[in-house]
């Protein structure tokens, strides 16, 4: 007759290599796995390079509230408001308080991130 513990031992190594031929499938089945692409309205509009003289659209993240705040010269806020949709072009440049701003008239800026390239 058979010896027990030879069997086992064969049964034992047959279920650990059956194991190990579906371990190696299913990775191989995940390396070939390809990530679904963004679709163009889960990208956020952002062009950090605005320079002088660029057409510039306002752009608000809050949808709620369609307005973004017109600054001074020094960064700090007026009591003016631009509607989203605006376009302008852009008179100057600057970082001001840790802030990039847009000009947009004599005395009115935008912050960068409020406008992006039209």
């Amino acid at each position: 007759m058979f010896d027990s513990k030879k069997l086992v031992k064969a049964v034992t190594v047959a279920v650990a290599s059956m194991s190990l031929l579906g371990v190696s499938a299913s990775v191989s089945e995940a390396a070939t796995f390809t990530a679904p692409k963004l679709g163009l309205s889960e990208v956020a509009p952002t062009n950090p390079s605005i320079k002088k003289g660029d057409k510039i659209f306002v752009v608000v993240k809050d949808t709620k509230n369609q307005k973004v705040n017109v600054l001074n010269a020094n960064g700090k806020k007026t009591a003016k408001k631009v509607s989203m949709g605006s376009t302008f072009t852009a008179k100057a440049v600057k970082k001001t308080n840790g802030k990039k701003i847009v000009k947009i008239n004599k005395s009115q800026w935008l912050n960068a991130k409020d406008v992006v390239k039209d």
